[in-house]
């Protein structure tokens, strides 16, 4: 299999693990939980799983000055943050609402590396970019409020996920093993979130037995598969084609909504499965 083809597997796999995300964090939040802890523990105890891999990899956890700074800037402003707002977002509007303004990240990500980077425009990127936006605005019921608060917090979700995707690939951690980098990011995003729970008085850690299980599993499967897999995926195939691939979370969102929740799979839906689909398809004719 070709590294191209590679990429483009491992991105398939993390978004639709991602799909799985709300459905942790709700179950998470039923539990006791609330966003900023959830996400606390979301980092924190994905430490060991991840600590064991690279023991037995046998990979040196030494890190430079500069690839450090480089993390916290990551982590704060992309990976941790999104983590933050997006989980926050859910307090105030549906999951489906703050999915489709949270995925604004893979049109700002073609138009960051054509801006700042000079990247070539590529027309059938374009399409594909504007075909998985109206794919996932097409997923969008209406159900709920419009909250702005929700709303611009679902949002910046977007924009931060939008600088961790394009700083992944042209911020110089590139030569770092993913999950030596994975470690690291969720070592300074758990230190960060702990400190904004302490602050806003959100940290608990009066869970149900069912939500630490959940937490468990949910964190460790989050870096070992999700993170990993769409670092690789950047990596073999480039920031822009990964993010367009990435909207197979949402499409995974809408059949966990069938099969767990009832929802209904009318014709919208199955117009935004097409969309994002054919998307999908163009991208890895242009990999090929």
């Amino acid at each position: 299999m070709s590294q191209r083809a590679k990429g483009f597997a491992f991105v398939i796999i993390s978004a639709m693990f991602f799909g799985l995300v709300p459905l942790y964090v709700k179950t998470a939040m039923a539990g006791g939980g609330n966003s900023i802890s959830v996400a606390f523990y979301r980092f924190l105890l994905s430490l060991p799983a991840l600590y064991i891999v690279l023991k037995i990899k046998k990979e040196p956890m030494a890190i430079t000055m500069d690839q450090f700074k480089k993390i916290i800037l990551i982590t704060a402003c992309g990976y941790g943050g999104t983590t933050v707002l997006l989980f926050s977002a859910y307090n105030f509007i549906p999951t489906g609402m703050a999915t489709t303004l949270h995925f604004v990240y893979p049109v700002f990500t073609i138009i960051g590396c054509i801006v700042f980077f000079k990247a070539k425009i590529n027309l059938l990127k374009i399409i594909s970019a504007i075909l998985c936006m109206s794919g996932i605005i097409l997923f969008y019921n209406g159900e709920g409020g419009a909250n702005l608060l929700g709303m611009t917090l679902a949002f910046m979700s977007g924009l931060t996920y939008t600088f961790y995707v394009i700083y992944l690939d042209k911020g110089g951690l590139g030569q770092m093993p993913a999950i030596k980098l994975i470690f690291y990011m969720n070592c300074v995003a758990a230190v960060m979130i702990f400190i904004v729970a302490m602050v806003t008085g959100e940290f608990t850690a009066d869970l149900t037995p069912q939500a630490w299980v959940v937490l468990l599993v949910f964190a460790s499967l989050t870096s070992l598969v999700g993170v990993f897999g769409f670092q690789i995926g950047v990596k073999y195939i480039g920031p822009e084609s990964a993010s367009i691939l990435s909207t197979f979370e949402p499409i995974t969102s809408v059949i966990i909504g069938v099969l767990v929740y009832q929802e209904s799979f009318d014709l919208k839906t199955i117009l935004g499965c097409v969309c994002i689909l054919t998307s999908t398809i163009i991208v890895a004719k242009m990999e090929e």
